[in-house]
């Protein structure tokens, strides 16, 4: 395997990029342990993290896009919204400028169904034997009518609803607020964007972005049931955790090793306690 050695992480919606602390911090501490327990050749370098973090809805236009984060030496892991963001750009990158592999990280090909079938939306499933699972479309616009009459309160809606499928959702929330605060960092025209990036962007699916995964959380309350078994049918590569939405906190450690597995580093036992 091909040791990749740039990692870019893009965030989801509401949630900035101080999400990834935990994981960044972690993902250190293994490739040090890595690095202490090498005993002959050149030292590694160490993974290079960035975070690609856009408060404003991320443009298709490729010339505004971030091409210096692709390359054949990057994996780009985008979670929830940040996925489909980050499919759409690799999509739209020249050739030698995409990454060598995209994970989408606790997000489908769409987050939602649309309400009527054209030949836009279900372009990327018609060779299908069936439609990919996504949630229903009035979960969405529900929540963009509580948002536009109190965007405060249905943001801190949101981080509750995220959390509630995790292990522990008590204190995931609260981690997730000790992280990013009680009030969003972006504005509320921004986060209004952000709700309707989530209501159209449907990822292609096409062979244009190669070693597409898809890591789920199997009690993920923003994903449709059966969308693993179904991705799985379609021939797509699914990681499962035991966990939900908001797994860049609860499974950080999980995340740091199998990222460190997948871009071909060495991994090392974790010590016990």
């Amino acid at each position: 395997m091909t040791r990749l050695t740039r990692l870019v992480l893009f965030n989801g919606w509401g949630i900035d990029a101080r999400i990834w602390q935990p994981l960044k911090t972690r993902l250190a501490e293994r490739q040090q342990a890595a690095e202490r327990e090498r005993t002959a050749g050149p030292a590694t370098r160490p993974i290079e993290i960035v975070t690609a973090d856009w408060p404003l809805a991320a443009p298709d236009d490729p010339e505004a896009a971030p091409s210096h984060l692709g390359g054949a030496d990057t994996l780009w892991l985008g979670w929830s919204l940040g996925a489909l963001r980050a499919e759409a750009l690799a999509t739209a990158l020249p050739m030698d400028q995409r990454p060598a592999a995209l994970i989408a990280l606790a997000m489908g090909p769409a987050f939602i169904t649309p309400d009527h079938a054209t030949p836009e939306t279900t372009l990327a499933h018609r060779r299908s034997p069936a439609p990919l699972p996504a949630l229903p479309s009035t979960t969405l616009t529900t929540f963009q009518t509580a948002f536009a009459r109190s965007p405060l309160a249905s943001w801190q809606h949101f981080l509750r609803w995220q959390a509630s499928g995790e292990p522990d959702p008590r204190d995931c929330l609260r981690q997730l607020r000790e992280l990013i605060g009680t009030r969003p960092e972006s504005s509320v025209d921004a986060l209004s964007a952000g709700l309707e990036e989530l209501a159209t962007r449907r990822m292609s699916l096409t062979r244009a972005v190669p070693n597409l995964e898809f890591w789920l959380g199997r009690d993920d309350p923003l994903l449709a049931p059966g969308l693993a078994e179904a991705l799985r049918d379609h021939g797509h590569q699914v990681v499962e955790y035991c966990g939900g939405h908001c797994l860049p906190l609860s499974h950080h450690d999980d995340l740091a090793d199998a990222l460190l597995t997948r871009m071909g580093h060495v991994v090392v036992a974790r010590e016990e306690g």
